[in-house]
């Protein structure tokens, strides 16, 4: 992985905007709406950082976080799971997932844990998360728009029914807390979620902790193909910006430590 990854300057590309007209504008308002709930949700995280942290600069966060110019979005697809990917039981529950990790299970069992995205932590300061949208694939198949004829009527996408939640409750986003439990997230469809990432834990001494999280496929099979889709919006100082006072290291620097420790 390159620094440019986390460095370039983001853009957005719609081949054809007339396959999903309003698109654009619909993706960049929500967008600043979840930047602008950051803004406040960084607020209430300088309010605490003042109080337990020696010499904290108040109003650090919210000024990263409102003025920033390298704060990253991500529409995220993730694709129905094969009936062949899961091994494990689809009525797994977080109790159960942490007698798993407590149990000798096999390596293989253990990776369905995390079938939809494998445990990480973000980077950045703070990650906006949308609800999830799980749509049934195999009722709603994905089309293919004519883009030959981009004016045409048959280019316009249609717009997909979704679930009103998963076809398998153990689907979803989990985190691991503190005490080494695993827990699963749900987010209301009206709300939306502040997960902390390695730049606040810098910033913070450790006061707040990047959350170790992995998405969860759940299962597949009775004729089901449930996708899930999310966007994530990752908050982040400027380049030049010292999120380790005490080493006196960049968010850049910091950036090229990660692109190096995932190869």
């Amino acid at each position: 992985m390159s620094i440019v990854h986390f460095t370039k300057i983001p853009l957005f590309r719609v081949r054809h905007e007339s396959i999903l007209p309003g698109f654009r504008q619909t993706f960049e308002e929500l967008c600043t709406l979840i930047i602008d709930t950051a803004v406040l949700v960084a607020r209430a995280c300088d309010r605490y950082a003042a109080v337990h942290i020696d010499a904290y600069e108040y109003g650090y966060l919210e000024r990263v976080v409102k003025t920033s110019t390298t704060t990253k979005a991500r529409l995220l697809h993730y694709f129905p799971p094969k009936e062949s990917d899961l091994l494990i039981s689809t009525s797994t529950t977080p109790e159960a997932f942490n007698d798993l990790q407590n149990s000798e299970v096999s390596a293989v069992s253990k990776e369905d844990h995390d079938s939809w995205c494998a445990t990480h932590i973000d980077h950045g300061c703070l990650t906006g998360l949308t609800s999830a949208m799980y749509i049934d694939e195999s009722t709603n198949p994905p089309l293919l728009p004519n883009i030959a004829d981009a004016s045409a009527s048959s280019a316009s996408l249609p717009t997909l029914p979704f679930l009103s939640a998963p076809s398998f409750p153990s689907s979803g986003l989990y985190i691991h807390s503190r005490s080494s439990n695993i827990v699963k997230v749900n987010i209301p469809f009206d709300c939306l979620a502040f997960q902390t990432g390695e730049a606040l834990q810098l910033i913070t001494d450790g006061k707040f902790r990047a959350v170790p999280h992995f998405v969860r496929a759940g299962g597949a099979g009775n004729g089901s193909k449930v996708a899930r889709n999310t966007l994530a919006v990752f908050t982040q100082p400027e380049l030049g910006e010292v999120v380790d006072k005490k080493a006196g290291t960049t968010f850049g620097e910091f950036c090229q430590e990660v692109a190096e420790r995932f190869g």
